[in-house]
């Protein structure tokens, strides 16, 4: 028997009876629950619906067993039925406002089936009585049920809520204009996110890593970004860009998992009035829900590919040379991506489904190993950097016809490897290895007096190197040493590289939530929701082996046994030693200093609670939701409480409107405590005198400190307006938000700090700062209208934005400058430190528009997407300034114009029998080849990239 089990979300659906419950919103989002405007009480004959909204469709003519799953998915029920016994009856779809049961009865009018609603909350297909009804012919007379035609009535009232600029449905994403498939370059519809500016440089289009964010003007590290609800936010050391420069550490990104996009069936942004069930944020919650298996069996395989002959690099003439002949990882030429992709699914009889899917994203970047042609090197000149990022997910969900429970697991594992090496050096390739493992276990219980969830997760991360040696030196090009340039001023020749390093952590979360049956008190209902997280992390730092940094070359003497390379004992110095003489010195050299990065590690642990309470009063046309959310974490040592405040008024029918104050702590001080010890592990020896011998071993002293400082938090006011008419056949909303970022995390360069390394200590204060304003306007179609054969869904989003911030990341140093606030010079304007406008995540202006056609009898989908962001000021330190007959820093400020581009994606999925079809994605970027700006110097101009083109195969059964 042919079974098929159907288990899926609703977009967001609007009651204005019933007020959404915050719990019972979050676990929707987390793809378990019904819709929050369908409260269901379950009896022992089968249960009934107590109260069932209506909810818009816009499902095109299919076979019935393909509407009939896209219909249970869109109203986020379970359905269980045999799909043989359909045969090849076919649905003219259904178009319009229906309850749950409302919506089966029109689909399934003129058949002999019913959908009956279990215990579980899921429906099942049944046969009617024997005896079937008759029903009215076109001639007048009657027939049997049994002998209607093949393809039902088509069904059309009014219309429908579909997915939303911050609530992603599948379709939006599956035909996303984001040719390297990441979570986050999904969400450029929304107008809450900014993204980081060099995102789409033309220069590093070979760079397929997720996409920062900011919401509400927070740093991208400051975001929550939750996978099937479990975090998958970098807590090793995500605010740190530098790729080559540091033996200590290791850069990091913001997400902890680098996963595909394809495994996703919806995206939600919670970026103003978030319930208090969330925490560990100053920016936003970023919510993903992994694809559950939805067909009896099946799969699909598919293979993408793109590359710099496939898209138009836009470099200023100035940079083209260096450019075309680059020999680091910021100017990229050449590159080719590819894409590898392929999911099984299968529901296991009625209650089971299992989900298994695997994507493989790889680039290959060649370039020069010298920044010069260097024709006499004895080492390969050119050299293939490589990403490759991998996505393998487990999901199996048990949803029982009968009971009142379900449960899903799923295991996603993302590990990343990309390939770098250090310009003009040999023998220095290395791979910076991250990404991990999540597993968790959901359960969902519907008992009468709550609904109850519990999750147990456990997850691994790393950010990890690994390096081909174990030194690293730069010699006096010589006869010997004659691997690099000697064409140069001061030619020298480079080997090795910085070591291996491993940094993970390990950590254990429990989850309880319950959303109770609401209850009256007098003419108010209330609507309580609860829960506790409990939080174990352990972070690990590790040296596996020692490396060696010889440094500061000097001449080596002529006369002596010194002059042989030979110590005092009478063995030669091959390590750091040559007897070469040097091109410019003629004689040999050697090295004086040495730093020994010695193998070995520690271990940082932290532990949190967190608990939340919320009730959301509703009483006539208002609503009250009052929530706290406290969290105590070890590292910190305190106990935070952040209240949660939200008024609701309907006005009318149509409009509503919402005011809210409420306080986002940030996560633990996990990352930047890890640091604290890392120096201690490094060792330094100096020659004594003009001798080879070397002194005695200095042990170093801490670099890095935490001082006792708070959890850094944002306190939030916003209104907003919403306004849902057929007038406007769709929701208007209009929303203000004005974020107040304290106790932000930087870190200050303090002098005399005898415990510390050289006297000096960066130590992490709370003195970093911000201040945003944004306005937003968004509009999407409440249901898909129909053009001609045409089926069309659209979406409209702008934004104003202001934000000031005195601190671009916890990685960079923050000056005295900056902690006194002094006067500056900004293009002409005398303003503070802190009121500089941010460096970067700061368009003051966008406009979003997006348009998805479908031609459902070609089974070819369009979607445009226009992108607009605002002029604004790139600011360089110039000198100094005159005011008030005192030298102030001087920012000269640079005007980039407008940036325009046009996304499209054209998606067509022929069908090659029932159940096989194509699937063809051809994804095209700028789509106008217009040239944006991004950045300007007095030596060059930087651009966006041009065209860019994709094309994805698939083939789906």
């Amino acid at each position: 028997m042919n079974l098929v089990l159907q288990s899926a979300v609703t977009g967001r659906a609007r009651n204005r009876q019933l007020r959404i419950r915050p719990l019972l919103a979050a676990l929707l989002s987390a793809g378990i629950l019904l819709p929050a405007t369908v409260a269901i009480a379950a009896d022992d004959a089968g249960g009934a619906v107590r109260s069932q909204p209506t909810k818009a469709y816009a499902i095109a003519s299919a076979p019935l067993a393909e509407v009939l799953n896209r219909y249970a998915a869109e109203a986020g029920v379970v359905l269980v039925f045999d799909a043989g016994k359909l045969g090849g009856a076919r649905s003219q779809g259904l178009q319009g406002k229906y309850d749950v049961q409302g919506g089966f009865q029109a689909l399934l009018a003129g058949t002999r089936y019913d959908a009956v609603m279990n215990r579980s909350g899921g429906f099942v297909l049944r046969e009617r009585p024997a005896v079937a009804p008759a029903v009215a012919t076109a001639g007048g007379g009657k027939t049997a049920a049994s002998d209607v035609p093949s393809t039902l009535q088509a069904i059309h009232v009014q219309a429908s809520t579909l997915g939303t600029v911050d609530k992603l449905d599948r379709e939006m994403i599956s035909n996303a204009a984001a040719i390297n498939g990441d979570l986050t370059s999904m969400l450029r519809i929304n107008p809450n996110v900014q993204f980081d500016e060099s995102l789409l440089s033309s220069a590093t289009g070979g760079e397929i890593a997720p996409a920062e964010i900011s919401i509400h003007g927070a740093k991208p590290y400051q975001n929550e970004i939750l996978l099937d609800g479990v975090s998958i936010s970098n807590s090793i050391d995500p605010g740190n860009k530098i790729i080559s420069g540091s033996p200590d550490f290791v850069p990091g990104a913001s997400q902890s998992l680098a996963v595909d996009a394809s495994i996703l069936c919806e995206i939600e942004v919670l970026d103003s009035n978030v319930s208090a069930e969330y925490g560990r944020f100053t920016g936003g919650v970023v919510k993903a829900k992994i694809c559950s298996a939805r067909k009896q069996f099946g799969g699909k395989v598919a293979v993408g590919y793109s590359s710099s002959s496939w898209s138009e690099l836009l470099i200023d003439p100035a940079q083209r040379e260096d450019f075309e002949q680059s020999s680091n990882a910021d100017l990229q030429p050449r590159f080719k991506k590819w894409t590898y992709k392929t999911t099984a699914e299968a529901r296991i009889g009625t209650d089971w489904g299992v989900l298994v899917s695997g994507v493989r994203r790889k680039s290959e970047i060649p370039l020069k190993r010298f920044d010069t042609a260097n024709e006499s090197t004895t080492v390969s000149r050119e050299v293939t950097q490589e990403r490759k990022q991998d996505t393998l997910v487990v999901k199996a969900d048990y949803t029982p016809v009968q009971g009142i429970h379900k449960g899903e697991l799923t295991l996603a594992y993302a590990p990343s490897d990309n390939s770098y090496f250090l310009e003009n050096f040999r023998d220095s390739d290395y791979t910076i290895k991250s990404g991990g493992l999540n597993l968790s276990g959901r359960l969902e219980s519907r008992f009468d007096l709550a609904r109850v969830t519990n999750q147990l997760s456990w997850s691994r991360s790393r950010q990890s190197r690994r390096g081909e040696a174990n030194l690293y030196r730069n010699w006096r090009w010589s006869e010997a040493k004659n691997w690099g340039d000697p064409t140069g001023t001061n030619p020298t020749s480079g080997e090795g590289a910085w070591g291996d390093i491993d940094q993970e952590t390990k950590s254990l979360e429990y989850k309880l939530g319950a959303a109770f049956t609401p209850f009256k008190t007098g003419a108010v209902t209330h609507r309580v929701a609860g829960g506790l997280e409990l939080r174990k992390q352990e972070g690990t730092y590790a040296r596996l082996k020692d490396q060696y940094h010889y440094l500061t070359p000097a001449n080596l003497a002529t006369t002596g046994a010194i002059s042989r390379c030979e110590m005092a004992d009478g063995t030669v110095d091959t390590e750091a030693c040559s007897t070469s003489p040097t091109l410019t010195r003629g004689q040999g050299d050697y090295f004086r200093n040495l730093i020994i990065y010695n193998t070995g590690g520690f271990t940082v642990d932290a532990h949190s609670t967190s608990a939340y309470l919320e009730d959301e009063a509703t009483w006539g046309g208002f609503s009250l939701r009052a929530g706290v959310r406290g969290d105590r974490d070890s590292l910190a040592g305190q106990t935070n409480f952040a209240p949660r405040i939200k008024l609701g008024w309907q006005v009318s029918d149509p409009l509503s409107l919402d005011l809210g104050a409420n306080r986002y702590y940030g996560r633990n001080l996990f990352g930047i405590a890890m640091q604290e010890k890392v120096n201690l592990l490094k060792t330094t020896r100096q020659r004594i005198g003009t001798t080879l011998t070397w002194g005695p071993i200095t042990a170093s002293k801490p670099l890095n400190r935490l001082e006792d400082v708070n959890s850094p938090h944002d306190d939030e006011l916003t209104a907003g307006l919403t306004y849902e008419s057929d007038l406007l056949a769709g929701p208007l909303s209009v929303r203000y938000t004005h974020r107040d970022g304290k106790d932000q995390i930087v870190r200050r360069l303090l002098t005399g700090q005898a415990d510390c390394n050289a006297n000096q200590c960066y130590v992490f204060t709370n003195n970093g700062a911000s201040e945003t304003r944004d306005w937003t306007v968004s509009w999407s179609n409440a249901r898909a209208f129909k053009l001609g054969s045409t089926v069309n869904r659209m979406w409209v989003a702008a934004n104003k934005s202001d934000t000031n911030s005195n601190y671009s990341t916890y990685a960079e140093t923050y000056s005295s400058a900056l902690l006194t606030d002094e006067l500056i010079n900004y293009g002409g304007t005398v303003m503070r430190y802190s009121q500089m406008p941010a460096d970067n995540y700061n368009r003051p202006w966008t406009v979003r528009v997006g348009a998805m056609t479908t031609l459902p009898a070609r089974h070819l989908t369009v979607n445009n997407m226009l992108r607009v962001r605002g002029s604004y000021d790139s600011y360089t330190r110039r000198g100094t300034a005159q005011y008030e007959g005192a030298a102030i820093p001087n920012f000269e400020l640079t005007r980039l114009p407008t940036s325009l581009a046009i996304d499209t994606v054209v998606h067509w999925s022929p069908r090659i029998d029932k159940r096989q079809e194509l699937d063809v994605k051809l994804t095209i970027e700028n789509l106008t080849n217009r040239k944006n700006k991004m950045t300007v110097s007095e030596a060059y101009v930087t651009y966006e990239r041009g065209r860019t083109i994709a094309l994805e195969i698939g083939y789906d059964f």
